[in-house]
């Protein structure tokens, strides 16, 4: 390196030091919980003492070990093959399960409280399943940009799904959040002047950026108003504010405005020294991260009817969390119609990773044409997106059928489950298919962990004395939820993606239900 610039890292490095601002990583070993993790008693040690992480081999190996045994699991492809049993692992195999055993026992564990995976989604068994036949499938995916090769039918459905969450016409998908917010504020901030200049990802910026510097100057010059004024709330994310600024300095007549945090009234005036004729964008984070409160979605709306602004709600903690549906801040508070533009991220109650917009057709093509975030970016890997379509699914649904099969004892363990003081619900034909016979437990958040883990020991009390019977899994609940043609019709296009019959999309629980492994039920994290 350069000595000035060697000088500069040094120099800055000791500035943060002095203040007590260095940041570090601390290696953690996953488990297969989503609130728990190991960690080496010597990277602990110096975490306690305010030392720098230890990167002494011994206390990383259990990582390595760790991703070994992972590769090492079987994966049920789920193509008929019923009850198959998992493949033996070979030595090495053995070997680094053993060593990861060893390594793990006596090492400290960590309750996870810094977590975002609010739901407990990254370990749930059907998203860790879907990730991996999905990855077994097709790999990691076509690795492009969407607008190359790397968009594929698993993302237009994961677009669709989400817009249908969110009550909008369409969604598009980025690769973070961060990208979302950064694209949305920078394509927004181009209905300025820039906008005709080609300023905001247009060809002539993306390949000569120098070319009409000249005239962007001159156009700054001349103008004497802002065309795009932004409103942000002073304890938006840090996306929203980087996006923000890039915006404001992007050569546009573009001017920032922030608000105090959640003052609509200050908000208000703002709006009221507004130039004539300018283009107003409020920006606000559905649920604030930091403080854990709620912007006042229904208040903006009011607003947005006497001003007339573009409403942007970034509900990237809220979205599956909040709203009857998971719709978020938003469908919490009533006031989902009045938000234009709904950012979110896929990587925070999802599990996953990933971001998207949902809003109007018009405009989701507006942020593909013109959002450089999107257009010089790779996709999201397919299992990342498997993985998050199961998530929602997964989330969406508080009734959990146990398929048993048969009448008999179907019956015979609903009444072996309320004598022991549990009510759950036998459900026969005509209202299942035949062979398809269950117990239907439907979940509420009035049930506390105990009461799902007594309902859960029930259970398996019920499975231990009836070996004629197991748990089975629906076809339809292995695939993509089954949306009609009328839905995708009244959704819109889906851009040249074949998706195939209703039939072939649902599958059918009667017809392929021989064809599903009826192997013992392995309870999940949750034992339900």
């Amino acid at each position: 390196m350069d000595p000035a610039w060697d000088a500069w890292v040094n120099g800055t490095l000791q500035q943060l030091d002095d203040r007590h601002l260095t940041r570090v990583l601390r290696p953690l070993m996953p488990t297969q919980s989503a609130v728990e993790a190991g960690i080496h008693s010597q990277q602990l040690d110096a975490w306690l003492q305010g030392a720098p992480a230890c990167d002494e081999p011994g206390s990383l190996t259990g990582l390595q070990a760790g991703a070994a045994a992972l590769g090492a699991a079987s994966i049920s492809t789920g193509r008929g093959q019923s009850g198959a049993p998992p493949p033996h692992l070979n030595s090495r195999q053995q070997q680094q399960q053993q060593q990861q055993q060893q390594q793990q026992e006596g090492q400290p564990r960590l309750q996870l409280f810094g977590l975002n995976d609010y739901l407990g989604l990254s370990t749930h068994p059907d998203v860790c399943r879907a990730a991996a036949e999905a990855a077994l499938a097709t790999g990691m995916g076509p690795r492009s940009s969407a607008l190359v090769c790397g968009w594929t039918r698993e993302h237009r459905l994961l677009e669709l799904e989400i817009a249908r969450l969110k009550g909008t016409q369409d969604c598009l998908l980025f690769p973070t959040g961060y990208a979302a917010n950064m694209a949305v504020m920078t394509v927004l901030a181009a209905a300025g002047s820039s906008s005709s200049a080609g300023g905001s990802g247009g060809p002539s910026s993306q390949h000569h950026p120098h070319h009409n510097h000249h005239q962007q100057q001159q156009q700054q010059q001349q103008a004497t108003s802002p065309e795009v004024v932004i409103f942000s709330d002073e304890l938006n994310h840090a996306s929203i504010i980087d996006g923000a600024r890039l915006a404001a300095r992007g050569g546009g007549a573009v001017r920032l405005e922030v608000y105090r945090h959640s003052d609509l009234s200050h908000l208000e005036q703002l709006l009221r020294s507004c130039p004539a004729g300018a283009r107003t964008l409020v920006v606000t984070d559905g649920l604030f991260s930091m403080d854990g409160d709620f912007a006042d979605l229904r208040g903006l709306a009011r607003l947005r009817r006497r001003y007339g602004f573009l409403l942007v709600v970034d509900d990237a903690h809220a979205t599956l969390v909040c709203g009857e549906h998971g719709g978020g801040t938003a469908e919490m508070q009533g006031a989902s119609a009045a938000v234009d533009v709904h950012v979110g991220t896929l990587s925070k109650a999802f599990g996953c990773l990933g971001g998207f917009a949902a809003c109007s057709s018009r405009l989701r093509a507006l942020l593909l044409n013109r959002g450089r975030h999107v257009i010089f970016s790779t996709s999201l890997p397919v299992p990342v997106v498997a993985a998050a379509r199961a998530a929602l699914r997964v989330a969406q649904s508080p009734v959990i059928p146990l398929v048993i099969g048969l009448e008999a004892p179907t019956m015979e363990a609903a009444r072996q489950l309320l004598a022991q003081g549990f009510h759950v619900g036998a459900i026969r034909p005509p209202t299942v298919p035949e062979g398809t016979c269950r117990l239907r437990v439907s979940l509420s958040a009035a049930h506390s962990f105990a009461d799902v883990d007594a309902l859960a020991d029930a259970l398996l009390r019920c499975r231990a004395g009836a070996a004629a019977w197991a748990f089975v899994r629906l076809p339809h609940l292995l695939l993509p939820a089954p949306w009609t043609r009328e839905w995708r019709r009244q959704q819109g296009r889906l851009d040249g993606v074949g998706l195939g019959d209703d039939d072939e999309e649902a599958g059918g629980a009667a017809a392929g239900f021989a064809a599903v492994s009826s192997g013992p039920w392995q309870p999940a994290r949750s034992r339900l």
